[in-house]
């Protein structure tokens, strides 16, 4: 949509897309920097393959820093070097497998996020327990409020766990679970005691 007629080129348009791709890689996915994001992005969108050079020159970027990104994009298997008749030029495509990829990389490090904070959660929670024994008065109220809160934190990661799990499996996925547990943790812990 413009506004007081004014025209937006094509480029304009693109130009939003490799912003935002550039933004999402680095800080959602973390699997290529912002720069690797938006090679990805000015491909993904160009039917025809593109030199280094022509992509330094689109993203005003240097050349190494292009190249650097490159080859991190074709180690993930989300870019290829093709071959353009005529020209001795390294040229690059994107491979289409992209979104698959990407949302399997992406689960994956969620997955694995979740997974750490509950090795957290267990650990914390196991010590207080075991420091607890000792403890009597006020020292046994604050652990005791320590495993509570625990508990809270924790009945969030595991059904986040069993969410991403199952998403990732192809299982069929309750999202009551998820819902109960950030509308009502304190009900879903005491329907699991």
């Amino acid at each position: 949509m413009t506004h007081n007629n004014e025209k937006v080129d094509l480029n304009t348009a693109v130009d939003i897309f490799i912003d935002g791709a550039g933004k999402i890689s680095s800080a959602l996915l973390g699997m290529v920097n912002k720069v690797g994001g938006q090679i990805y992005a000015l491909l993904f969108l160009n039917e025809e393959p593109m030199s280094l050079e022509d992509i330094a020159e689109r993203l005003q970027s240097s050349k190494s820093n292009i190249s650097i990104n490159i080859r991190l994009l074709e180690e993930l298997k989300l870019a290829r070097k093709v071959w353009v008749k005529g020209s001795r030029k390294d040229y690059y495509a994107v491979e289409p497998a992209y979104p698959r990829k990407v949302l399997t990389n992406f689960f994956d490090k969620i997955a694995g996020t979740i997974r750490d904070a509950i090795t957290t959660i267990e650990r914390t929670r196991s010590l207080t327990k075991e420091a607890r024994v000792e403890l009597s008065g006020e020292e046994k109220k604050k652990a005791d409020y320590i495993i509570n809160q625990l508990s809270l934190i924790g009945s969030f990661y595991y059904a986040a766990d069993k969410f991403i799990t199952g998403f990732i499996e192809g299982k069929d996925i309750d999202l009551n679970i998820l819902r109960a547990v950030i509308a009502n943790p304190e009900d879903l812990i005491k329907n699991n005691k």
